[in-house]
């Protein structure tokens, strides 16, 4: 069974010609998401970490390979330090820039995307969030794509002067829109 779809994954891969519609007067719509636990023994203080988030996001291709939109995450953290739990929800938007370096026609495809996001949690703090992320889409016919990126993210609290700097991976579809001529 595992053989059989390791054979259809390597045909589709190697036969199919579709591609994405990455081209000028285009619209994108999708986004990820990202589930993490974390568990930490800090001088004697269990720390346990749940975070979950979605990130939603609309774009319009300027030029060929080139898009820009707004992208929307919604965030919920729960830490608990030795029994102590305390548990925060964040709204986040902001403008983000995405390019792709390959033909338009190629149905695998790299990309780097630029953004900055504002939040605001429901304890009224605020939080300026600026990020990085490059990897490779697969699109799966000249609509869908699989997107599996590297993220760098550095996040900075206003009200409690935290500040976070991560590297993670995300996982992402992206629906592109041909523009009806």
């Amino acid at each position: 069974m595992k053989k059989s779809i390791l054979l259809v994954l390597v045909t589709f891969l190697f036969f199919n010609k579709s591609h994405g519609q990455i081209t000028s007067d285009n619209w994108m719509v999708g986004g990820s998401g990202e589930f993490h636990k974390q568990r930490e023994d800090l001088q004697g203080s269990d720390i346990r970490g749940l975070v979950v988030s979605a990130s939603p996001g609309i774009g319009y291709f300027i030029i060929d390979k080139l898009g820009a939109g707004i992208k929307v995450d919604f965030i919920y953290n729960r830490i608990t330090v030795s029994g102590n739990a305390s548990n925060s929800t964040v709204l986040s938007i902001g403008p983000f820039v995405r390019y792709y370096f390959l033909p338009t026609e190629n149905r695998i495809n790299i990309f780097s995307e630029a953004a900055y996001q504002y939040g605001i949690d429901f304890h009224n703090h605020f939080e300026n969030n600026f990020s990085f992320a490059a990897g490779p889409v697969f699109f799966f016919n000249s609509s869908v794509g699989l997107e599996l990126a590297a993220k760098y993210s550095t996040l900075n609290n206003t009200a409690s002067s935290i500040s976070a700097k991560t590297i993670f991976v995300t996982v992402g579809f992206q629906i592109h829109l041909e523009k009806i001529r």
